[in-house]
């Protein structure tokens, strides 16, 4: 009589076949740390946790299909200990729109990157004394959000943060 493997065993198993039939290159752990290193070599990034996201376009996180929601409205909510960030993603008069909310509402700058072969522009703007920021034509695409404080002497302003990658 078979026994039946543990789970354990299991990914044991797949992992000793994917070390044997797709192995990582040999440098891919330093490579990975030497980009990230280069990326922004005097700051560190806090990376916000997506915390609710309401109405976001289909095959994205939504197995629905044939609804027309990829157009939005939708919104994305952050959180980490230090910030709050409220984004909305819409379209006006068939052009994308992305306007968001932070708090605390402090001086900073805000950029939008591309991710990967996007058809997002880079931009940057700043927050205002409400919290609220602005990209009237961002394009679409993947997206990440960086915030960047404004140097001062506020201990309770966050450090440096940025959204994980969205699309808009």
């Amino acid at each position: 009589m078979n026994a039946v493997p543990t789970d354990d065993e299991l990914l044991a198993s797949i992992r000793d076949l994917f070390e044997v039939v797709d192995p990582p290159p040999a440098d891919l752990a330093d490579g990975v740390l030497a980009a990230l290193a280069a990326a922004d070599l005097e700051l560190e990034y806090e990376l916000l946790t997506l915390v609710e996201s309401t109405g976001v376009p289909n095959g994205v996180r939504s197995a629905d299909t044939g609804s027309d929601t990829d157009s939005g409205p939708w919104t994305l909510e952050y959180s980490s200990d230090t910030c709050h960030l409220l984004v909305r993603v819409s379209t006006v008069d068939g052009t994308r729109r992305i306007d968001g909310w932070v708090v605390p509402a402090v001086p900073m700058a805000v950029s939008l990157s591309p991710v990967g072969s996007s058809g997002v522009t880079a931009q940057e703007t700043q927050v205002d004394d409400h919290g609220r920021f602005e990209f009237t034509a961002p394009g679409s695409g993947q997206a990440r959000l960086s915030f960047v404080p404004a140097a001062g002497d506020d201990p309770t302003a966050p450090r440096p943060f940025a959204t994980p990658p969205f699309l808009v």
